[in-house]
């Protein structure tokens, strides 16, 4: 099918019914915003809006209106972050607008979420953790609540819901 505007790797994912959406990854540009049309998947991916800041190693969930981009390396004198991003699918042109933080800053975690609530769970500090947050998207503001966690220490591990 149609490809990403640029080769990456590390990035975050998520979508709704009619697009999907790959933010960060490793250079060229780490904080751009690219969108797949599901419409039309022999197309180019598009260049849309960008992240607030260059990441790598996170991950990303959403719901029908939202996207979160949440965690993650960063470059700079703190490169783990607690940082969630929050793409408005309704106006993907505008940058993606920093919202309440996960508990814990880290990088290689995975998300999931249903229609209300974004789970990111494990990831490392360096050291593995096995900590999950969940953003309740209606409060958005507030720093995720720490749920679980894991059964066990974890990091770039895989996660699903419904």
């Amino acid at each position: 099918k149609g490809p990403l505007i640029a080769n990456r790797y590390n990035q975050g994912a998520t979508g709704n019914a009619n697009f999907g959406y790959f933010g960060g990854g490793w250079t060229p540009s780490p904080t751009t915003i690219q969108r797949i049309d599901f419409a039309d998947d022999t197309a180019t991916a598009l260049a849309k809006s960008n992240l607030s800041r260059g990441n790598q190693n996170f991950d990303a969930t959403g719901n029908q209106n939202f996207g979160y981009f949440g965690g993650g390396d960063a470059s700079g004198p703190n490169p783990i972050v607690s940082t969630i991003d929050r793409l408005d699918y309704s106006n993907d042109t505008t940058d993606a607008v920093t919202k309440g933080p996960l508990s814990v800053a880290r990088y290689a975690l995975r998300a999931t979420g249903n229609a209300d609530f974004g789970y990111f769970g494990g990831g490392a500090t360096p050291s593995t953790i096995s900590t999950v947050d969940r953003v309740d998207y209606s409060n958005d503001t507030a720093t995720a609540s720490p749920k679980g966690p894991l059964s066990a220490t974890k990091s770039k591990l895989a996660a699903t819901g419904d």
